[in-house]
């Protein structure tokens, strides 16, 4: 392996001698010493290699001998940096350059995350960063299954996981393991009861028996659906059933939204961009000295990108809003508009599970806030199941 590096390193060539005395050019060669290889003789010529530097010995010889040298390949460096003669700047910035990529093959310059849901990728994405596997990371396979080992330990929803590098670029690739169905009991004997008060609109058994009717007001506890059908002295006649469905009923239900009536506001005061050299992982600040204290901050990162590839270098850049905060006291006009915005955002989180018929609303104000109080009428299912034990004697069974 040393002799093949030493020789791609000075240069060595392929030659022919025709034409002339072929052993005598054979023996002359070691004669002189001079080294030469995978000698071939046929039909009256040598085919052979020797290094560049001992080629030049070689004419005298092949004079002697009535003979003509030919070269049929050249390997090495001398006969790579040749176009550069006289233009050494380019042939180091070239070596350089190979040097610097056979160097930084051993890193990692971009991890591509494939299979499950962005969600899935993100955060698998992310513990593998936190156990060193990241852009700019010293990597290797043999590492493989350790850390695809850590990864199926640590994430339930994972089924399956390779982690591959080529090259400078890395692969990760999931299967998002199958969802363990939810295993309800639908044999249990159960009750439908009231969560709260309300007047019964509607009832759909689905399983069990009504208990209440329409109109009927009813309060927190109460039985709607039955899962026991009662068959009176004789115990025989008992029927059991998973009681379930909907019971819609009239409710109403109470907002209170209080707004202070001192507020603290924040004024801009100025903005400052701090960026930052990303390189293989590194960050190198290009600033001096920073200040984040009542600050907002936006961040941006580019990377340099070559035909779409995107190389592990780049600019993040941090964008700083900085403001000062003050305080002042609200009129009662601001107090209520605040009120107001707040339960517009209440009334659209209750229209998402009830159905509102109506409403009242009365707004307060004293010397320290403010008050704003609302009664929904409403439409909403107001069953919950609850399992019963059923205790069965030995004559039952």
């Amino acid at each position: 392996m040393l002799i093949k590096f030493i020789n791609l390193l000075f240069g060595f060539v392929d030659f022919t001698f025709s034409g002339g005395f072929a052993q005598g050019f054979i023996n002359d060669c070691y004669l002189q010493k001079i080294n030469i290889k995978n000698v071939v003789l046929k039909n009256g010529t040598v085919c052979a290699s020797c290094g560049a530097a001992s080629y030049k010995r070689l004419h005298s010889l092949a004079l002697k001998n009535g003979g003509r040298l030919k070269i049929t390949k050249k390997h090495g460096l001398p006969f790579l940096l040749r176009p550069f003669n006289g233009r050494w700047g380019i042939a180091a910035g070239v070596l350089f350059f190979v040097l610097f990529t056979s160097f930084m093959g051993g890193f990692i310059w971009n991890i591509t995350v494939v299979g499950g849901d962005s969600l899935q990728q993100a955060r698998v994405a992310d513990y593998l960063a936190q156990s060193g596997f990241k852009v700019g990371a010293r990597w290797s396979n043999s590492d493989k299954e350790n850390l695809e080992f850590a990864v199926m330990a640590s994430f339930d929803d994972v089924a399956w996981i390779s982690i591959n590098k080529l090259g400078c670029l890395a692969r990760v690739e999931l299967r998002q393991a199958t969802p363990k169905p939810e295993i309800t009991n639908e044999v249990a004997v159960t009750n439908v009861k009231a969560k709260k008060a309300g007047i019964i609109v509607k009832v759909t058994a689905l399983g069990g028996w009504p208990a209440v009717e329409e109109g009927e007001a009813v309060g927190p506890g109460d039985l709607l659906i039955s899962g026991i059908y009662d068959g009176g002295e004789n115990a025989a006649k008992n029927h059991f059933a998973h009681a379930h469905g909907s019971v819609i009923a009239k409710t109403d239900r109470k907002i209170t939204v209080n707004i202070a009536r001192e507020q603290t506001e924040k004024k801009q005061t100025g903005e400052k961009e701090y960026k930052t050299l990303c390189f293989f992982g590194l960050r190198i600040p290009l600033y001096i000295g920073r200040n984040d204290s009542n600050a907002q901050i936006e961040c941006e990162q580019k990377y340099i990108e070559l035909n779409s590839f995107r190389l592990p270098i780049g600019i993040y850049t941090e964008k700083c809003t900085y403001y000062s905060e003050h305080t002042r006291l609200l009129d009662d006009s601001e107090l209520e508009a605040l009120a107001t915005a707040e339960l517009n955002k209440r009334r659209e989180e209750l229209a998402a599970d009830c159905k509102i018929l109506g409403e009242n609303a009365s707004f307060t104000a004293d010397e320290d806030s403010g008050m704003l109080v609302a009664t929904f009428s409403l439409l909403e299912d107001i069953g919950e199941e609850t399992e019963i034990k059923i205790n069965y004697s030995q004559d039952e069974k």
